[in-house]
């Protein structure tokens, strides 16, 4: 409970912020995705075949969790800059998207999607979005707070601050120096979190 109430902080969530700790990322990425599968039986039964847009540097676990789980894991190009394409993502929305992911960063090129926009695009559709941030969810916090002159680059908001991200993973055992085998997944709300259980 303490682990989870101090991820939450870090990551400027609000009173309703809750979350579970996992085994690792991968586990992280399974809940997330099966919590939006859940989310959807409950509210959208109509849609019998689940998709979730991820960007095509997304982490090899949403692939995982979409065959355990049914849902169909839709890889979307990049952009030039290797980011998650917003404008190819829009496109691919479906009837039967539930939910969108965005990594802060990626594992492959280590860059921060757009997640404002990403965020914004899924709330316009009324779906959920999914931050992978077990990479950088215990690291970037502290970047951030570094003066301008010590960082290469600003870094974006990417966590609770952006309304619309409904869910974030981050891994203890990267950045936050636990030992092996400890990971977290917060959800904005319990309306979420409902959903995974």
């Amino acid at each position: 409970t303490d682990v989870v109430a101090m991820t939450a902080s870090l990551f400027h969530g609000g009173e309703g912020t809750v979350g579970t700790l996992t085994s690792g990322g991968t586990e992280s990425i399974l809940l997330a995705v099966l919590a939006y599968r859940e989310h959807a039986r409950r509210h959208r039964p109509w849609i019998l075949r689940p998709e979730i847009l991820v960007p095509a540097s997304a982490h090899a676990a949403f692939y995982k969790a979409g065959h355990l789980f049914g849902v169909r894991i839709v890889r979307v190009p990049l952009g030039n800059d290797y980011r998650a394409n917003v404008k190819a993502m829009r496109r691919r929305i479906g009837l039967s998207t539930i939910a969108m992911v965005g990594s802060a960063p990626c594992y492959p090129y280590g860059v921060v999607d757009p997640i404002e926009e990403l965020a914004k695009l899924a709330s316009k559709r009324g779906l959920g979005f999914h931050v992978d941030a077990c990479l950088g969810g215990y690291l970037l916090p502290f970047v951030e707070r570094l003066n301008p002159s010590q960082r290469l680059a600003e870094i974006p908001p990417w966590d609770f601050r952006v309304p619309g991200v409904t869910s974030i993973s981050a891994d203890l055992h990267k950045y936050g120096y636990a030992a092996k085998g400890a990971s977290t997944i917060l959800y904005r709300d319990m309306e979420w979190l409902k959903h995974q259980f």
